[in-house]
């Protein structure tokens, strides 16, 4: 197992268990102590206050905010809401009040009506699609509650350096805060990771046969979970274990539609249909990202594609059944990463050379 995976699954049981975490931007990123909203307890709390600033937050979806009425607290940060205190607390601010406050949050069967604004506790929205969405620490906190089994809802708070008691807590400050405390620690990078890694990244929505000029294949069509709509297309057999010549191409509106000769796309494309027909198999995978169409020679050209999606195309492959591959060397720029991405899935992969 990816010593990156055993942190992420040291922090799911930790919040499953009802305790504390510290979750980590990159390398020199601030932290932030977070804990499963509904597993608030005034010891909790009180740890929290102590190491941090203070200003507890408790993230939750978006969904919950409208339905609890948790209106932005200002119009240039909409993630921020007016803070709330529950009913039936004393002043609100002690660590009793707000976990209180924090664990009704987390409730399903709270209302609207069962917080007073302003309050203590301050409601952070998080994006629905968690940290595949946005790589927030407000959306890193209710992925690891939700993978622990608990609701989409957690507390968290910055952590306080104390070596500079005015600044927060950076780096290697971290690592030597969990450890003395014996809390699990994971950064943003890592989850995003495992998620794209245990989460199917592709859905298929259809399938066809279409003719084309490199004989009849079969087209499957996906849907990536950043909205993007990708084709498989199957030329002739591609048999479970044996080795599948694969070409992944990203969509370039000016080199696969018009033929321009202003980049080599489009003759990428035909030359690994073409030898594919020959060889009477083959895979392509067509991707089309979400956003402006890419379009050499007409919109700002992007050189390199800077994600190429490695973990959509392996659930694309993972779904089609499709274990052993062969991959040309004429994919642009990307080809080591997907090999990478790939064999993580269990995929076997070899070189292919591309053809003249």
């Amino acid at each position: 197992m990816k010593t990156t995976d055993v942190r992420v699954l040291r922090a799911i049981t930790a919040m499953a268990a009802g305790q504390s975490v510290v979750v980590r931007g990159d390398s020199d990123g601030d932290g932030y102590l977070v804990f499963a909203a509904d597993t608030a307890t005034p010891r909790l709390l009180a740890f929290m206050v102590r190491h941090t600033s203070g200003y507890v937050c408790a993230a939750l979806s978006e969904s919950e905010c409208e339905r609890l009425n948790l209106p932005p607290m200002c119009h240039r940060n909409t993630a921020l809401c007016v803070s709330v205190d529950v009913r039936g607390t004393g002043t609100g601010i002690s660590a009793a009040d707000r976990a209180r406050t924090i664990a009704a949050l987390a409730s399903g069967g709270a209302a609207a009506a069962d917080f007073h604004r302003p309050g203590h506790v301050v409601p952070l929205r998080a994006g629905d699609e968690g940290v595949l969405g946005r790589q927030g620490a407000a959306e890193a906190a209710v992925d690891l509650a939700s993978l622990a089994g608990r609701p989409r809802a957690a507390a968290l708070c910055e952590i306080v350096s104390r070596r500079h008691p005015t600044l927060m807590a950076r780096g290697v400050e971290l690592t030597e805060f969990a450890v003395e405390y014996g809390l699990p620690i994971v950064s943003i990078d890592e989850l995003v990771a495992y998620r794209r890694r245990t989460e199917p990244q592709a859905v298929r929505l259809t399938e066809t046969v279409l003719p084309t000029w490199a004989g009849d294949s079969r087209v499957i069509g996906f849907r990536g979970t950043d909205g993007g709509e990708h084709l498989a297309m199957i030329v002739g057999s591609a048999d479970a274990g044996v080795p599948v010549p694969l070409h992944v191409h990203v969509e370039c509106l000016t080199g696969d539609v018009f033929g321009s000769t202003a980049c080599r796309c489009g003759g990428e494309l035909n030359t690994a249909l073409a030898r594919m027909s020959a060889q009477g198999s083959g895979v392509v995978i067509y991707l089309r990202p979400v956003g402006p169409p890419r379009a050499c020679g007409l919109f700002t050209r992007r050189e390199a594609v800077g994600d190429p999606m490695p973990e959509t195309v392996a659930w694309i492959l993972r779904d089609l059944g499709l274990y052993a591959l062969k991959l040309s060397d004429d994919m642009p720029g990307f080809g080591l990463v997907m090999f990478g991405a790939i064999r993580e899935h269990g995929i076997a992969t070899q070189a292919l050379a591309a053809a003249g």
